[in-house]
């Protein structure tokens, strides 16, 4: 396994194709109130653009690799290939004004892209379109993949995990006063929750997700551990993840890596040190 490295943010690349430039504001029904985030999986976030979003123009063609289900506040990957070389990402939602692009530091056939649901989203189901150009325009037909929410707890801190196989993984959090919550203690003494727990045993439910949640207002200070273990491949030979941590007041930390082998049926104390977090 390889150890998770941490998507930094950079400064916010011009939109092209002709649209105006992006901006940290947006009015209600924007895009932002179902994805906060969108991000190259390689580093680089993308552009909000305020506005409707560009028309193809005989670009290329575009296959995705997307879930089918993602949780509020989470993260999920989306793997994006295009007929032809491509360097714009157009990411939209159905129904929503506003947009996000993206700019890939060179032209490439494929690009895998991270995006951020919001912690207060309303829908329950939503659609999401992907399109890719070259730099000066011809942006291609727009490929769509349609999400099912599946509402978890948010909080004062969040921490979420999601993965594209039926392998059995597992999020555990140590919470500063050294109690560890994961699938066989999934309440602490504070209130911290295991609210969601997929894949349990190779018995794949759907989701994909798991999330950890202190209610509004007890989440205790101090230090945060983050771990995630490979329970079960389940049959699979690779499962690729991406863990996010949302604490309020901070930018949340999107991690990505992946497993190979057999899995271990960890208990108290498994897994992969993702990151340390102070609340």
């Amino acid at each position: 396994m390889r150890v998770a490295r941490r998507l930094v943010s950079l400064a916010a690349v011009s939109a092209l194709l002709g649209a105006c430039k992006g901006d940290t504001t947006a009015p209600a029904g924007s895009i932002t109130a179902v994805l906060s985030a969108v991000q190259l999986e390689a580093g680089g976030a993308g552009t909000l653009v305020r506005g409707a979003a560009p028309d193809p123009a005989g670009g290329p063609s575009l296959t995705l690799s997307a879930p089918a289900a993602a949780i509020n506040g989470g993260s999920s990957a989306v793997g994006l290939t295009g007929s032809a070389d491509f360097q714009v990402i157009v990411v939209t939602v159905a129904g929503q004004p506003d947009y996000y692009t993206l700019t890939l530091p060179a032209a490439a056939t494929s690009a895998n892209i991270l995006v951020t649901v919001a912690q207060n989203i309303s829908l329950g189901t939503f659609q999401l379109g992907f399109a890719v150009g070259g730099s000066t325009g011809s942006l291609g037909a727009y490929a769509t993949q349609s999400l099912s929410l599946v509402s978890v707890g948010t909080g004062d801190v969040q921490v979420s995990i999601s993965w594209n196989s039926a392998a059995d993984v597992d999020l555990h959090v140590v919470e500063p006063g050294g109690e560890e919550i994961y699938y066989a203690a999934d309440v602490s003494a504070t209130g911290g929750e295991l609210d969601l727990d997929s894949n349990a045993g190779c018995g794949s439910d759907g989701p994909r997700n798991e999330n950890i949640t202190w209610a509004t207002g007890t989440a205790p200070a101090g230090e945060y551990i983050v771990r995630v273990d490979y329970w079960s491949e389940c049959g699979a030979t690779q499962t690729d993840y991406v863990v996010t941590v949302q604490v309020k007041g901070q930018q949340p930390q999107v991690f990505t890596s992946q497993f190979t082998g057999s899995g271990d049926a960890g208990g108290a104390g498994s897994g992969t040190e993702i990151t340390r977090f102070t609340k």
